[in-house]
């Protein structure tokens, strides 16, 4: 009977007037196949309009079709006018088996996915008319999902929205580099404004979407630690635990996972640099074009200005966009924009808040930064002061070292060597210089 109503369909579709496709792809959740539009399952030309396929589909699966791939995983809008699926979103077809199920038109249906809540191999057939599509199932005996054990193996994997990846239990974000038996790092990336992430010993097989496979392996923050705090110690749920997930703002970074002090620790991936971005003498608020620091010795950054009114800025690793999760990360306050307080050690953030930076008053400065702990100072140098020969905008004895250096020839003469402003640079100057540092 299926036969004859399959005949009767390509006679009508005769009259009418097949689409010349030569290819179709089910697009979806068909095996270890997951939603991108770049991949499909590829179905075989039967005849003039009539594809076929055998595929396995998981529980609860989601699908639809298309005529045609996209260049690029993300490309969904280059096929939408070559995707159909069902006539309402999420049409669940478990009890039409056997049976034919019009589709919704190109286009018009792309968003609707067909539901297939019971996990098997199945005959899949399309016909596809001039004006319709009608989709035939036909479910395979004894290859219906089984629940398989799950088992730990060794491996500790991450699951999230972290290196793009998204929550599914067959294919975890992370699998991280095992260190020793109780120790465990990765390298993270995060490109969203927030990401969430938890902690898995186990995935489940066969592209399976069970949750409850890996329940028991499972673990993740304990209650009032969930947002990540850099480079501290961060306690871990025992397994069995999947809430709170940790949440974590764009950047690099680096985790570092200690099993046996049920800890996890998030540290900066940085690049080995430091610039200051923002208004003048910072480069005009442009993100290409921000001020490089002096590496002062490792990890310590200065920059020397003079600033002629009221600047706004913030600091950052890299330049070349403000999208610093592909060119480093932002250093800036977190929420609203904050005054520096001159002399004063500051604690910066890693953020995302491109509506918040720092300001501070006209003045001469020398900028200090310190990755180690993200505190930053500015020192301000006062017209006419003498003596800091370093330029480090304090005057203490590394400056009477820097004035005999340049009295022995091993560095070059500054203005601010000339400490009594008398002819040129002498031994008289490191008097002076000695008597300003006593106070005398």
């Amino acid at each position: 009977m299926k036969k004859l109503s399959a005949l009767l369909l390509l006679a009508i579709a005769a009259i009418f007037g097949m689409q010349a496709q030569e290819q179709l792809y089910i697009l979806g959740q068909v095996g270890a196949q997951k939603w991108d539009p770049s991949v499909g399952t590829p179905m075989e030309k039967k005849a003039e309009g009539e594809f076929y396929v055998r595929a396995h589909f998981n529980s609860s699966s989601y699908f639809s079709f298309t005529t045609q791939l996209a260049s690029a995983s993300d490309a969904w809008d280059e096929i939408k006018p070559y995707r159909f699926g069902a006539m309402s979103n999420n049409f669940v077809v478990d009890n039409l088996l056997n049976e034919y199920i019009a589709c919704g038109n190109m286009s018009e249906s792309s968003d609707n996915a067909f539901l297939i809540q019971k996990g098997a191999d199945y005959d899949v057939t399309v016909y596809m008319l001039e004006d319709e599509t009608m989709v035939l199932f036909d479910l395979i005996e004894g290859t219906e999902d089984e629940l398989k054990p799950v088992v730990p193996d060794g491996n500790i994997y991450i699951l999230g929205t972290v290196n793009g990846g998204a929550w599914d239990p067959a294919n975890p974000s992370v699998t991280m580099t095992k260190v020793s038996e109780t120790l465990f790092t990765a390298e993270i990336a995060v490109a969203d404004s927030a990401a969430n992430f938890s902690f898995t010993k186990a995935k489940t097989p066969n592209g399976s979407s069970d949750w409850a496979g890996i329940a028991p392996y499972r673990f993740a923050a304990v209650e009032g630690t969930s947002e990540v705090v850099l480079n501290t110690p961060l306690p871990l749920s025992e397994d069995g635990v999947d809430e709170p997930s940790f949440s974590i703002l764009k950047g690099n970074y680096i985790f570092t996972l200690d099993l046996e002090a049920r800890t996890l620790t998030v540290e900066p991936n940085e690049a080995e640099s430091m610039y200051i971005i923002g208004a003048a003498p910072f480069g005009g608020w442009n993100s290409n074009a921000g001020v490089k620091m002096e590496q002062a010795s490792e990890g310590v950054y200065t920059y020397e200005c003079e600033i002629a009114e009221t600047a706004y800025f913030i600091f950052a690793d890299a330049l070349g966009g403000w999208d610093f999760v592909n060119n480093g990360h932002r250093y800036s306050p977190l929420e609203a924009n904050e005054e520096v307080v001159v002399g004063q050690e500051m604690t910066t953030q890693l953020s995302t808040n491109g509506d918040a930076s720092y300001f501070v008053a006209p003045g001469k400065y020398v900028i200090s930064f310190s990755k180690a702990d993200g505190k930053f100072v500015f020192n301000k140098v006062e017209d006419g002061k003498k003596g800091d020969v370093n330029g480090d905008g304090k005057v203490e004895i590394d400056d009477v070292n820097a004035l005999i250096n340049i009295l022995l020839g091993k560095a070059d003469a500054t203005d601010a060597a000339n400490v009594d402003g008398v002819g040129g640079i002498d031994v008289q100057d490191v008097n002076v210089l000695i008597n300003i540092i006593l106070g005398k």
